[in-house]
């Protein structure tokens, strides 16, 4: 019985090793095919990556529209191995993406852009040999960049999913900030002392490059003594957004939702009026008041006006004799002035044919009474001592 088993055993052994070795092969053979499958374009694009839909039309709109998506989001010559546990990493988010239950905005802080080491870009580019087409009127000190420790994605976030000319189509889905606009590089410059690197135009520009934006010599960007929306809408607008954006990064901290710390303020929060202006230079022009004026100003703006009316004229006057006398007030307060007249001259007709109870959102009934009683000369005398409190 036992020479009967042994050689059982015996012709046994070649089968479990033949067998071992077919599954062997065939194990290896998926999962080499697996690895290269889940590698290419078409499955990164179509039946895995579908929440991937809108960053692919911006990919496929870019001059990388040719080049794999793994040379830029996975490591440059990662083994086999590196591979394997990558995709592995990322597993569970198929399921999010088969119930279609995943968050967009996608990489909604940047983080890929942040963390991407210079190799994916020096892997094909190097600028020792590879000359710089900057814009016209742009210079760009790439070596001093580099000694700094910026790195390529920092400027550059979007030259392979450019979305400006893109509709996406995903619900919830938005277009992401692009870098290589001047409020991307002042997340760095900027025109303070503290900044990281300098925000003078000579830094960045050619001595020929006009440093005027078309839209400042747009009409009724600003005039003095006249028509002035246009600066004033896109000041309050620059303040609105950076607002939103500091309220954005603080309610993402709170709940915890970004994986990573930004090592870089938002281009949201860069106020662009200050990229070429300092901060004095809004100041100095209107008189050390706070720009967009609050909402408590509106309630003792009067005083302003009568403590220093010139300043206020320089927005509000519709010429430069209202500017000096403060009569501009009237552009709002008396919608029915003439420009260049004394409302106290003109006001009897307006209480006559429309009544005096609008009068009275500004004036106390006292102010009408000194009028009346004391004359003109008295009454606005005591008029401007009583704003001037």
């Amino acid at each position: 019985m036992r020479r009967v088993s042994a050689f059982s055993d015996a012709r046994r052994r070649p089968r479990t090793i033949i067998w071992l070795s077919v599954f062997a092969i065939l194990a290896v053979t998926a999962w080499a095919g697996a690895l290269i499958g889940t590698s290419t374009e078409w499955f990164c694009e179509e039946p895995c990556h579908i929440v991937h839909a809108d960053n692919t039309k911006a990919y496929n709109a870019s001059p990388h529209a040719k080049v794999s998506c793994i040379a830029c989001h996975e490591p440059v010559n990662a083994t086999p191995l590196e591979y394997t546990f990558m995709k592995i990493y990322v597993l569970p988010d198929l399921w999010a993406t088969i119930t279609k239950t995943f968050d967009l905005p996608m990489n909604p802080s940047h983080e890929v852009a942040l963390a991407m080491p210079e190799e994916q870009c020096t892997q094909c580019h190097d600028l020792k040999t590879r000359p710089i087409s900057a814009s016209s009127g742009i210079k760009i000190d790439h070596p001093i960049h580099a000694e700094n420790g910026v790195k390529c994605t920092l400027c550059h976030n979007r030259v392979a999913h450019n979305d400006e000319a893109v509709d996406y189509t995903l619900p919830g889905d938005r277009k992401h900030a692009d870098w290589m606009q001047m409020d991307g590089c002042f997340r760095c410059h900027g025109q303070t002392d503290d900044a990281k690197a300098p925000g003078t135009c000579s830094a960045c520009h050619t001595a020929t490059f006009d440093l005027v934006p078309t839209s400042h010599d747009a009409a009724g960007w600003y005039t003095p003594y006249g028509e002035s929306g246009g600066h004033a809408k896109a000041a309050k607008l620059e303040s609105a957004t950076v607002a939103a954006a500091a309220l954005h990064v603080e309610s993402a901290e709170a709940e915890e939702k970004q994986d990573a710390e930004p090592t870089l303020p938002t281009v949201e929060s860069v106020n662009s009026c200050y990229t070429c202006h300092k901060r004095a230079f809004c100041d100095d022009c209107h008189g050390g008041l706070t720009l967009p004026h609050p909402d408590a100003f509106i309630k003792n703006h009067g005083k302003a006006g009568y403590a220093a009316p010139e300043t206020c004229g320089r927005c509000h006057a519709r010429n430069a004799a209202e500017a000096k006398t403060g009569g501009f007030c009237n552009a709002c307060h008396h919608p029915t002035s003439t420009p260049g007249q004394k409302w106290i001259n003109e006001h009897p007709k307006t209480v006559i044919s429309s009544g005096s109870t609008a009068c009275f959102d500004c004036h106390k009934n006292e102010q009408c009474a000194y009028c009346h009683v004391n004359g003109t000369s008295a009454g606005r005398a005591a008029m401007a001592a009583e704003f001037a409190r």
